[in-house]
């Protein structure tokens, strides 16, 4: 499945003229210029409450309840969790389903999905500590996003909320897939089943792209086949 996001790109333009070989500007362009200004700084403010709902709340969906929590995955860092439990009691006594996304992917792109999902069975959403919603007490470095870090998180979010590596399925995707065949390798995760999309052999962070994560982002994303 190809995840795909687009940034928003702020941009205007200035009217100028050139009189006696100085560059000049009228009373009507900087009129102009100002008003450009206040409304890009207005869609800038809208740009950054969307990358905050992209990442901050609650999210409903149909025939399940939601739950989100911040939960300390290692001293310092906590990632956010996201929890649907069916309201059709049948389908919440299934067995839960640990969902953990490639690098940096919304939960927008994963909607469609998890929308039919959360009906059926209990549903575990973990956003690892790459993506802007973790939160960090120190600033990290490259060793701070190794592949072993981001599977010890997973198992001690699962430790955190009382549900044991051994009782769930796994879905996952890209760095996802990655780091749980990390877990699975060393004896730190395990499990009923897994779903991996497109795992890598390898898979080196790029600690400069981090804040690229904060830019703003669309409110839907876009899921395709």
């Amino acid at each position: 499945m190809l995840l795909l996001a687009s940034c928003v790109g702020l941009a205007w333009s200035w009217s100028t003229r050139t009189v006696g070989g100085v560059r000049t500007r009228s009373a009507p362009a900087v009129a102009a210029a100002a008003a450009g200004l206040a409304a890009d700084a207005a869609m800038a403010a809208d740009a950054t409450d969307t990358a905050e709902y992209l990442w901050r709340g609650e999210v409903p969906l149909p025939g399940a309840d939601c739950q989100e929590r911040l939960v300390g995955a290692s001293p310092g860092v906590a990632l956010r969790v996201l929890r649907w439990s069916p309201t059709d009691s049948a389908a919440a006594g299934r067995r839960p389903l640990v969902f953990v996304a490639g690098w940096g992917s919304v939960f927008e792109g994963w909607r469609p999905l998890l929308t039919t999902w959360a009906s059926r069975r209990p549903i575990i959403y973990i956003e690892t500590r790459e993506k802007k919603s973790a939160e960090f007490d120190f600033r990290p470095n490259v060793a701070d996003f190794a592949m072993a870090r981001h599977a010890d998180d997973i198992a001690a979010v699962l430790a955190a909320i009382g549900v044991a590596p051994s009782s769930v399925d796994w879905f996952s995707s890209s760095l996802g897939a990655t780091l749980l065949l990390d877990g699975f390798q060393r004896g730190a995760l395990d499990g009923r089943a897994s779903v991996m999309l497109a795992p890598n052999p390898a898979f080196k962070f790029p600690l400069w792209a981090r804040p690229l994560l904060r830019l703003p982002l669309p409110r839907r994303g876009d899921a395709r086949p």
